[in-house]
């Protein structure tokens, strides 16, 4: 009988008990969320996904940019970051939607969406280790140790196409992998990809190392055991895999090229050079950073980070994972890894694929994961695999009821871990200015839509927002002035945002705390230097809409200036 109909595909206990500790994250910290609460890649992926998904509109082509900025009052170019699948950005825009006045709720509502990933996530490794282990039990208690570790923590509710959307797509692949080894249904796992890979790239390397490890056991005979795909199956996915990606990676140049009225080469675009840098083929950035990209500096890096993704928070001492023992612990956590793999009873292929995985895309794009701690947490197939194997391993010497016990306390591990994790980051003071700053933002905003804004401290007072990004997310729906010339343009800018409160100026926000609102004429008044000579003549406001809806492809996002 197959080992797919010896179990009930109704929740059972283990299931339940998965999505009772699952819950907690949806409940501890909850008032944080509607906020940027975290320091670090935390709220800058945040901020930056946040005002991608809120311009996300067939207004602008379904372009990704943080916002339209005016280079001289007639010419307006978006910042852009326009390289990853549309899918992630697609689901947070409609999750945003329904809270476009209300800048907390918006947030907030996105976070819950990534928890929700971050749920799935979890259930779909449950169900694919409890196929491989024989036992839902084990399942269990790998699974909720594994995603117990400091970085699934951290990142579960960082509003991200990286993070928990793309591992969520890992898992969903490796969850038809398994399938299809078992049942041999290969339709599903084509269709599982193809949607993983409209959250992300990373599922790729999953592909990649199930390919060839699959072709390895057509040449080692007996290398694996569980039964093996035919070599057009190899040459079906991987192909599948590569042309949905190129396909995917061609539609964003084509839409970036076209944003910029084809004006740059294909090679000059920003997502041709970001890939650029991150593959190592920009000598500039590598002699910048020669010490931390050096081979021995990243991969022991990755040791650390591999410990720290092996072990449940809930267990190391200090509020974040101490370096020389995590580095230990993914050495532990390798090398445990290496002897797993090899005595599951069936599916030993998928459990080699899932582990090298990680490995298959750090290595490559080391240019990249180097500086990025969250990748880290596409390393949870080595945990999973290690404590799945280990479970396995008690439930074989001692019976089915130790390992039950085992699953209960990693429940508890689970839970401790996700409440002490709720308030890292986050302090009294932080969150006050924060739930200032959104409120004040939340009234500007209304007060601006439409219109365009200049702010003074743009990039460069980063408590104006809390992160780098934020500022585009809260004036989403605004031109905002790169350049704040004295001189009289065409299109006069209406409004300027400020942390300062100036001096005899007009202040449009009386009841805002930390972000002030005032006339563009007014403030350039009150605060022109005195040995400038007389301010310019008032001018009415004109109408400055041509920046946000350009009427045609080429003035959409010219850099260069010409006439209208």
């Amino acid at each position: 009988m197959p080992l797919a109909n010896r179990f009930p595909r109704l929740p059972s206990a283990p299931l339940v008990l998965l999505l009772a500790g699952l819950s907690t994250v949806f409940v501890f910290g909850h008032d944080h969320r509607g906020r940027f609460y975290r320091p670090g890649h935390h709220d800058y992926l945040s901020a930056e996904t946040m005002s991608l998904a809120v311009n996300f509109s067939p207004a602008h082509g379904f372009l990704r940019f943080h916002n339209l900025r005016d280079l001289d009052g007639i010419h307006g170019r978006y910042h852009m970051y326009n390289r990853f699948p549309v899918g992630v950005y697609a689901l947070t825009a409609l999750a945003v939607s329904p809270f476009r006045a209300d800048l907390s709720a918006g947030l907030r509502a996105a976070r819950i969406l990534m928890l929700g990933f971050f749920s799935a996530t979890a259930v779909l490794a449950y169900l694919a280790l409890s196929r491989l282990t024989a036992s839902r039990w084990v399942a269990l208690t790998a699974v909720l140790l594994a995603f117990s570790s400091y970085y699934a923590l951290y990142y579960n509710d960082a509003v991200s196409v990286f993070v928990v959307p793309g591992l969520f797509g890992v898992l969903l692949t490796f969850h038809g992998i398994v399938v299809f080894l078992q049942d041999g249904r290969f339709r599903q796992l084509l269709v599982k990809t193809c949607a993983a890979l409209l959250l992300d790239w990373t599922v790729l390397t999953l592909a990649a190392a199930f390919v060839a490890l699959a072709s390895a056991r057509n040449l080692l005979p007996g290398t694996f055991s569980g039964q093996l795909p035919r070599p057009r199956h190899g040459v079906i996915f991987g192909g599948l895999s590569l042309l949905l990606a190129a396909a995917l990676l061609a539609f964003n140049l084509v839409q970036e090229r076209a944003a910029l009225g084809g004006t740059r080469a294909w090679w000059n675009t920003a997502s041709v050079n970001s890939l650029r840098y991150r593959t190592g083929f920009d000598p500039e950035f590598n002699e910048r950073y020669a010490d931390e990209l050096a081979w021995p500096a990243f991969l022991a890096e990755q040791f650390r980070r591999i410990g720290a993704v092996s072990a449940p928070y809930a267990l190391l001492p200090g509020e974040t994972p101490h370096p020389p023992r995590i580095f230990a612990a993914g050495g532990v956590a390798m090398s445990a890894a290496a002897l797993a793999v090899l005595p599951f009873v069936r599916g030993g292929l998928p459990a080699a694929a899932l582990v090298l995985s990680g490995f298959l895309f750090a290595l490559p794009m080391r240019h990249w994961t180097a500086f990025h701690d969250y990748f880290s947490a596409f390393y949870v197939g080595i945990p999973l695999v290690v404590f799945a194997a280990g479970a396995s391993r008690l439930r074989r010497r001692v019976g089915d009821r130790a390992v039950v016990g085992l699953s209960v306390a990693a429940l508890a591990v689970f839970v401790l871990s996700s409440h002490r994790m709720s308030d890292v980051g986050v302090d009294a003071e932080t969150a006050e200015t924060r739930d200032a700053l959104m409120s004040d933002f939340e009234t500007i905003r209304r007060m601006t839509a439409g219109h365009p804004v200049y702010v003074p401290v743009w990039k460069v007072d980063p408590e104006f927002a809390g992160s780098p990004l934020a500022l585009a997310y809260y004036l989403s729906g605004s031109v905002i002035y790169e350049r704040f010339n004295s001189r009289v343009r065409p299109c006069h800018p209406g409004f300027v945002v400020s942390r300062t409160r100036v001096t005899g100026a007009d202040l449009l926000t009386p009841h805002n705390r930390l972000a002030f609102l005032y006339d563009r004429g007014d403030y350039d008044r009150h605060t022109r230097p005195a040995d400038s000579g007389p301010p310019a003549a008032p001018r009415a406001r004109t109408d400055c809409s041509h920046l946000g809806r350009p009427s045609t492809p080429a003035d959409r996002l010219d850099p260069e200036k010409r006439s209208r």
